[in-house]
């Protein structure tokens, strides 16, 4: 049986120093990195989700395939406990190797603890067979990871303190406040995966005082499209300074379409103003077409980003054969003009 993961994914062309893969796992959230590393690739996958509702990637399942044959283990990073932001790290922790573990350190309380109980559990058994746990904070300083770079935005040092002084309800209010904010690149050339990092993170915390270190070619929009990166209230006027910073060419929402988001995911003001930043062909939405998004980035700092065209979701559904839907099984294979589906040729004219 063919291994759709490897072929899709993994890179064949050395001159790829990081390949992202934004993954279309429904109302959730899960991003593969795959970074060179001494003539191999270390391989991380942030967060994780499994949507059987809006036909999302079966993600324990996918990276079993990936890293088929790979000696070095995963490295799973969760920007907040948010179930759908964990959704299936049991089940992906039975399925690979997990060596190690980056966190937020956010604790909610005892009222919102099941799916902090599921990282808790894992990182057990990660520490227990000698792998490694990570308490995530900002920093202004840029860290090694293989033969790349990545940066730590948030969560602020200051901000866990003094979220963990505070009552379970209102730490759990703060959460997105907490979240884990990355970017992996290098010499000039970025790709952030900002979780659901909110407009509090992004106004009080993050702009200001890491505005030298924001630009990125590729971002991932915050809280799956939500109007919170933007506003506290439907009707506030909004806040665009930190997008404007950051300055991106292409902007990645992973979401089911509005109708079937149980939130309204991606709420329509907020895919205007990432329309007005990137222009409307360059917001790529998961759950439209139910395509995943490959990123890479370039040793000569030049990049491209492309569509799978939703084989990794024909190929890893989390449904099973008899629980597909029509959409499911009506395979897409449109693509727009703004980007080609090829992965590992040099591109054309890319910044």
């Amino acid at each position: 049986m063919a291994n759709v993961a490897r072929e899709l994914i993994w890179p064949t062309d050395d001159n790829i120093l990081i390949r992202m893969v934004f993954l279309h796992v429904g109302q959730g959230e899960s991003t593969i990195v795959l970074v060179a590393d001494s003539g191999g690739y270390r391989v991380l996958l942030v967060d994780i989700n499994i949507d059987k509702e809006t036909d999302g990637i079966d993600v324990p399942r996918l990276m079993r395939d990936l890293l088929e044959g790979e000696d070095g283990g995963l490295t799973f990073v969760n920007t907040h406990p948010h179930s759908d932001h964990l959704n299936g790290v049991t089940e992906l922790a039975d399925a690979v190797a997990i060596t190690e573990v980056w966190h937020s350190g956010h604790a909610p309380g005892k009222a919102h603890a099941d799916a902090y109980k599921d990282l808790q559990n894992v990182i057990k058994q990660v520490t227990k067979a000698g792998g490694t746990e990570v308490e995530l904070l900002g920093s202004r300083s840029a860290q090694q990871i293989g033969d790349a770079e990545y940066y730590v935005l948030s969560p602020a040092e200051h901000v866990v303190e003094e979220i963990e002084g505070e009552s379970g309800e209102e730490r759990y209010r703060r959460i997105h406040e907490q979240c884990a904010v990355l970017k992996f690149g290098t010499r000039g050339r970025w790709i952030m995966l900002t979780g659901d990092a909110d407009r509090n993170a992004w106004e009080k915390h993050i702009a200001d005082y890491h505005s030298d270190r924001l630009r990125s070619s590729v971002l991932s929009a915050a809280h799956h499209g939500s109007r919170t990166f933007f506003r506290y209230d439907e009707d506030d006027d909004p806040y665009l300074d930190a997008l404007q910073t950051i300055e991106p060419d292409y902007v990645v929402i992973s979401a089911p379409t509005n109708d079937e988001s149980p939130h309204d995911h991606p709420h329509e003001d907020a895919v205007g103003f990432y329309a007005d930043e990137v222009g409307k062909d360059n917001v790529l939405h998961t759950g439209e077409k139910r395509h995943s998004f490959i990123c890479d980035i370039f040793r000569d700092g030049q990049y491209q980003i492309g569509s799978d065209n939703g084989d990794l979701a024909d190929a890893y559904p989390a449904k099973d054969e008899d629980e597909k839907t029509e959409n499911n099984k009506a395979k897409v294979v449109a693509t727009t003009t703004a980007f080609g589906t090829r992965v590992d040729h040099r591109p054309m004219g890319a910044s």
